[in-house]
């Protein structure tokens, strides 16, 4: 029984784990994209990963990545449906204090998706920063994109990637046909930049400083100018006054006017009687209907 127990923990050690045969160069990237977007949405460095398996590689199954040990980890995604839905992975141990790394669980044959903050480094107005592709895994087709403010200055890339002006940015692209495990690619980025708005910040958030308020600023009041303000607003005043005493007269005259007209009208519709026979006239009437003496 003892020997058969020998034999079974043999077997299990010689046996290479998923891990350990991904580790050996199973697993391959068919494609990889990294898109950096400086001062996107954030005053730092956002990194973005897109990337595929090759038909060979065995799913379900893992992909281990390292990032540096200061980068903030966001997003771990994969595309099913069109929608990106949250991927499982889990944090892994590394010796080198520099790095970090997670370890993906492949659930599909499909993109995934990884988005990681980096601190920029800063000297003033100067930005710089520095991303490294590990190498991992070997890729059959990489892409990398680089993404800075339209108000940089000075922006440039080792190795060269020109840098156009798109949609409020500068921008520009390149890519490697393939790259080998154990084969690194290096990038460093270059520019400067007064402004510490995002990228990314809507237009109604972007307040510009207030330029300080002083003696020669428009519509302050000095002491110098300050007899003539005051004049100024008095004449004002005075022109107010008479505009509203001329006003009341007018209105006061025009209300007037009709108050007469209606008394005049009551008395020339009040009832008139003849002075000798005492019959009532009726309107209009210069004589008597009844004994023919003079109205009055």
């Amino acid at each position: 029984m003892r020997k058969w127990l020998i034999l079974l923990a043999l077997v299990v050690l010689l046996t290479p784990s998923p891990a350990q045969a991904q580790e050996g160069g199973t697993v391959t990237l068919d494609t990889l994209s990294v898109m950096l977007w400086s001062e996107y949405d954030q005053p730092s460095m956002l990194v973005i990963y897109n990337f595929t398996v090759t038909e060979d590689t065995t799913v379900p199954g893992t992909v281990d990545l390292r990032f540096p040990a200061d980068a903030n980890i966001t997003a771990v995604a994969y595309q099913s449906g069109g929608e990106l839905l949250l991927a499982q992975y889990k944090s892994l141990a590394v010796e080198d204090g520099n790095w970090q790394a997670i370890q993906i669980f492949l659930t599909e044959r499909t993109t995934y998706h990884i988005e990681y903050y980096q601190p920029l480094k800063r000297s003033g107005e100067k930005r710089s920063f520095t991303y490294q592709w590990t190498g991992d895994y070997a890729v059959n087709a990489f892409d990398i994109e680089v993404q800075v403010p339209a108000d940089s200055k000075g922006a440039k890339t080792t190795p060269v990637i020109p840098l156009m002006q798109s949609q409020g940015s500068l921008s520009g692209g390149a890519r490697m046909s393939s790259l080998a495990q154990g084969q690194t690619y290096q990038l460093q980025l270059e520019y400067s930049r007064s402004s510490e708005i995002p990228l990314a910040t809507p237009v109604s958030q972007q307040v510009e400083p207030l330029s300080p308020v002083n003696e020669d600023t428009d519509g302050r009041a000095t002491l110098e100018n300050l007899p003539m303000v005051l004049g100024g607003f008095g004449v004002a005043l005075m022109i107010a006054a008479l505009v509203y005493f001329f006003r009341g007269q007018s209105a006061s005259a025009r209300s007037a006017k009709p108050r007469r007209r209606s008394q005049r009208q009551e008395e020339s519709s009040a009832p008139a009687y003849c002075p000798e026979c005492g019959t009532r006239s009726q309107p209009g009437d210069r004589f008597c209907r009844v004994c023919g003496s003079k109205l009055r």
